[in-house]
């Protein structure tokens, strides 16, 4: 099953959860598509802001391989900030276009409680024609770590197949 993996990270949060996913997925041929910030953190912030007036000249030429057709389940993986994802996760599911009942899973990164980012993801998906299939929230508030990642991952291994 091809399966793509997309997430967005400023910190190293979300990639290092995504990764741990994708290395339990050994039934998939898994591809990444990552939204990665770079810089100090001032910088960082400053590109994120800059993502609130739909600029995504930062990742824009990360954004400009996206094709979802390609791949028969797609993952996505976005950090929780005020309860939401970043504005990118918008722009990343407008480019996708209608999912047409494309098998997908979201998860999401939190310090704190991070729900909220989750409902509002999936709600997203579906809104577009996505159907999610699974969803996890994973959720420390210092070192994240990836036990319960590669879980996550293996259970997805398991149930999902081509």
């Amino acid at each position: 099953m091809k399966t793509l993996i997309i997430y967005f990270t400023m910190s190293g949060r979300t990639k290092k959860t995504a990764e741990a996913i994708g290395s339990a997925l050994t039934d998939h041929e898994v591809s990444f598509l990552a939204l990665q910030l770079t810089g100090k953190f001032v910088e960082k912030i400053k590109k994120l802001d800059k993502f609130e007036n739909n600029d995504y000249s930062a990742v824009e030429s990360e954004l400009s391989t996206l094709d979802a057709s390609k791949y028969d389940l797609i993952i996505i993986g976005m950090p929780t900030y005020g309860n939401f994802p970043p504005k990118v996760f918008n722009e990343i599911l407008r480019r996708m276009g209608n999912l047409n009942g494309k098998m997908i899973i979201s998860f999401n990164t939190a310090r704190f409680s991070g729900g909220k980012c989750l409902d509002y993801m999936k709600e997203q998906i579906k809104e577009i024609g996505g159907k999610v299939i699974d969803h996890f929230k994973f959720r420390k508030l210092f070192w994240i770590g990836t036990k319960k990642a590669i879980q996550f991952g293996k259970r997805v291994n398991e149930n999902v197949k081509s």
